[in-house]
């Protein structure tokens, strides 16, 4: 099942008022787009791989990371981010339920049902937001699209990593991130 869109001029509140039914729902615009919240194992484990990563970073350097967070920077827009990460600089952008302006670096990790939406919609609003860094894992084919903002403030293409290589990422000063460990070991 592909990402729907529906209902326009909704803010986050309204959100409140589905049920929770399996799916996830998040606001561009005001516009409502459901795609299924099912991950897989492997999903949450490279969740999980990547947080655990970026939390080590924190607690030497301060700033915080969320898996799964709500992303609320304006009224009538609203994501659901796999990973989260706001560095030192932002003390007071996230409330209790949400973070209130746009992270330094989001992950999503691919589901074949949000592919699409991940590198087309979402990406465009991650860029129009102003997130620094934007890392797709492509779980299809093990590897890694990173996208950051050049001084027009657009992503130009993705830097695209593979197992075997290790990359540093710009919100993260001082860390190498291994392509391998983020992703664990391969499928069978």
């Amino acid at each position: 099942m592909s990402a729907t869109a529906a209902g326009h001029g909704l803010v986050f509140e309204d959100l409140l008022d589905f049920p929770d039914d399996g799916f996830k729902r998040e606001l561009i615009g005001g516009r409502l787009v459901v795609t299924p919240d099912q991950p897989t194992l492997r999903h949450q484990r490279v969740v999980g791989r990547i947080s655990a990563t970026i939390l080590a970073w924190t607690d030497e350097r301060g700033g915080e990371v969320f898996p799964g967070a709500n992303v609320d920077p304006a009224v009538g827009e609203h994501m659901e981010p796999d990973v989260v990460f706001l560095g030192p600089d932002f003390a007071g952008a996230a409330n209790e339920r949400s973070v209130l302006a746009a992270p330094d670096l989001v992950v999503e990790v691919s589901s074949p049902s949000t592919r699409r939406y991940d590198l087309g919609d979402k990406r465009l609003w991650y860029e129009r937001q102003g997130v620094s860094e934007y890392w797709f894992v492509d779980l299809d084919v093990d590897r890694f699209r990173i996208y950051r903002l050049d001084p027009d403030g657009r992503y130009p293409a993705p830097a695209l990593l593979e197992r075997g290589a290790t990359f540093a990422s710009r919100a993260l000063p001082g860390l190498v991130l291994d392509v391998d460990v983020l992703l664990g070991p391969p499928s069978r």
